[in-house]
């Protein structure tokens, strides 16, 4: 029963920056994808990128704001999201895009 609950622990430290990530959203704070950036006229604090992400996107996000590359997968994010994948979000509020940074240091 122990080596369940270590698994379950484990599993809960690599998904923080994930289920942060979705808090920011049912916030209201994260914008999805490269198109609603770029459209967004509104302050934007920082820029995470997906590991499996273009390199067209990453040369893009970097021109608009602070982008930080992730370990994580277009899939993982979005699933995270609610969404089939995700490949760049936009977070606009300052205490979450610092929380998540911090999360992604754990």
């Amino acid at each position: 029963m122990k080596k369940q609950t270590d698994k379950i622990d484990n599993a809960t430290k690599q998904d923080r920056f994930l289920t942060t990530l979705g808090l920011a959203k049912r916030a209201g704070k994260l914008i999805i994808g490269w198109d609603r950036i770029s459209d967004y006229t509104g302050s934007i604090e920082t820029i995470f990128i997906s590991s499996d992400a273009s390199e067209r996107t990453i040369k893009n996000a970097g021109k608009r704001s602070e982008t930080v590359l992730i370990k994580r997968s277009m899939v993982a994010v979005g699933s995270a999201l609610g969404i089939h994948r995700a490949a760049v979000v936009a977070v606009t509020d300052t205490g979450f895009a610092n929380l998540l940074k911090s999360k992604l240091n754990e």
